[in-house]
């Protein structure tokens, strides 16, 4: 099998690409981060580009033969809707969203023709949106729509779609995120908000768990259309739709660092 890792360079996307290439799978890493793209092994061929430059992707991906994308990308900035500013709204937009479009709209092409396969990494936030991540709730919100309307629209025509959404997983994105809160000053309505997220590292799974779960959902004959990784992932969702809109809102932000809930759950 041909496959396309993007993010190829992260925890995830690295592990994806290790496994299916140690299965013997033709596999091209891609990655912004030629650093963290040298890591992986000769088996995996990579490539360096930045998947939002829709020109490079295309020129990429020109007469490749492909049977299945897989999409790792992503990352985030923790700073509350008052905070965020445009060019950092759209940087998470960009980043979490449009990289996979520009991605999958340059591949589908040959995945129709090969009776192909797109496997999406989300997020819990994309169904749970998270105070002091509403640029990248928003992202990822706007991701499980797209992958929703993508698999309604190929389906028909021979291509699977599947998307995975974690929990919260260490694969570096936290601690940066973190240590970019800790590099802010200022006294502002959110300061002491971003003070208790400092040495912010949450996990709902690991890093394997996650890996093992888009393996299974690239290689398996007939693949779930979501996969929703660790017990918070699947728990949260639900009770979202069956709880009143506030006293869920309570419940969210009682699982933010320093929350009655986060001290529970980490303890």
């Amino acid at each position: 099998m041909d496959v396309l890792v993007t993010g190829a360079a992260g925890g995830i996307g690295g592990g994806v690409a290790r496994s299916l290439a140690a299965a013997g799978h033709d596999v091209l890493g891609v990655d912004r981060d030629a650093d963290g793209l040298a890591d992986l092994p000769e088996a995996v061929e990579t490539a360096v580009v930045d998947l939002r430059d829709e020109a490079a992707v295309r020129d990429l991906l020109a007469d490749r033969p492909l049977d299945t994308v897989v999409s790792c990308v992503g990352g985030y900035e923790i700073a509350a809707v008052e905070d965020a500013s445009a060019e950092a709204f759209r940087r998470q937009l960009e980043t979490n969203l449009t990289a996979v479009h520009v991605t999958v709209s340059a591949a589908l092409p040959t995945l129709r023709e090969r009776g192909g396969r797109v496997v999406v990494v989300g997020s819990m936030v994309g169904s749970v949106a998270l105070p002091y991540h509403g640029a990248y709730s928003a992202a990822k919100a706007g991701l499980d729509g797209y992958v929703d309307a993508l698999r309604r629209e190929v389906a028909p025509r021979g291509v699977d779609v599947a998307l995975v959404e974690p929990g919260p997983v260490r694969t570096g994105f936290n601690e940066r995120a973190a240590a970019a809160v800790e590099a802010a000053d200022g006294d502002g309505p959110y300061a002491a908000a971003y003070r208790a997220f400092e040495g912010y590292s949450p996990a709902a799974t690991d890093v394997e768990t996650v890996v093992e779960r888009v393996v299974t959902a690239t290689t398996a004959d007939r693949p779930r259309t979501r996969y929703r990784v660790s017990r918070r992932a699947r728990w949260l969702p639900r009770l979202g739709r069956v709880l009143p809109d506030r006293l869920y809102d309570r419940l969210v932000r009682a699982g933010l660092p320093g929350g009655l809930l986060w001290r529970l759950l980490h303890r």
